[in-house]
């Protein structure tokens, strides 16, 4: 089952993608994991990680002006993007994801549809005794651990708190084995204005090879939207959020869904702007 997007839509983002496709003779798949990889270096500044499929593009004997139009082709996948999410509410990047999937075998996974997404996001929300326990400095957690995919219930579960406690502070986690799921939850992060983290791994081990912290508050202090955190980062989120590091006796996930937890670092929210969390535990 996939999303349903209209095609007007789709092809805001679809129609750069298939262009690169078509100039350069790469496969949907590679077009895609690189616009997705583009994008992440742009939010975490990271000037090596963009510059590399540009440099792939250049080696592959093509001219400066021909880069330079494969990077607007892009740039305008993601400006596509950013208008179709403001006309639809959707999750169109996962939408997109689905798309490609109907036609290659790269693309292996379907997410929860939208209707169903935002009626679990309803359903497990906690009632409001417990929105109203939450402070800035005991924020309440919700998580999604058991594959977040593209970020879609955190999204909807985000959403739907700013409708019926918008000053409450919550921090989102997820989790996901596959690398552009993972990437991709990072995005719809940052185009959502959702604070917390992402992390790729094995949540039944408790495997984070690599971790982002996303916060768009950031961008007041300078800094920009996305983090990519170093191994004791992870460990330190870990730590926080399932309350056992890596190597620890693990019999069954964690469960961090809508979940407040005690503080174990020091972290303390910006308790004047509490409707946008912007902190940062490793400033």
């Amino acid at each position: 089952m996939t999303t349903l997007l209209e095609r007007e839509h789709r092809e805001l983002v679809t129609d750069p993608l298939d262009d690169i496709s078509q100039q350069t003779g790469d496969s949907p798949y590679q077009v895609f994991f690189d616009w997705i990889d583009l994008a992440l270096a742009s939010f975490i500044g990271d000037e090596d990680a963009y510059q590399r499929p540009l440099v792939r593009y250049a080696n592959d004997g093509r001219d400066e002006d021909t880069v330079r139009n494969l990077a607007t082709l892009h740039a305008n996948a993601l400006g596509g993007l950013v208008l179709a999410m403001e006309q639809t509410n959707e999750d169109v990047l996962g939408g997109v994801y689905e798309h490609y999937g109907l036609t290659s075998n790269h693309f292996g996974q379907y997410f929860t549809p939208g209707a169903v997404s935002r009626a679990m996001a309803a359903m497990n929300l906690p009632d409001g005794d417990d929105l109203r326990e939450a402070t800035p400095e005991s924020p309440l957690v919700i998580g999604d651990i058991t594959g977040c995919g593209s970020g879609r219930l955190l999204v909807d579960s985000a959403n739907h708190l700013r409708k019926i406690s918008p000053e409450t502070p919550a921090v989102y986690l997820g989790y996901d084995k596959d690398p552009i799921c993972a990437k991709m939850a990072v995005l719809n992060f940052v185009l959502n204005d959702l604070t917390g983290y992402v992390l790729l791994g094995d949540a039944l081990k408790l495997e984070a090879h690599r971790a982002w912290f996303v916060s768009v508050a950031q961008l007041v202090k300078g800094n920009h939207p996305v983090k990519a955190l170093d191994a004791d980062e992870r460990d330190r989120v870990l730590a926080r959020y399932f309350g056992m590091l890596p190597g620890d006796d693990v019999t069954e996930p964690a469960t961090a869904h809508a979940a407040s937890v005690e503080p174990a670092l020091d972290v303390t929210l910006d308790s004047e702007n509490t409707a946008q969390v912007g902190f940062d535990e490793f400033a």
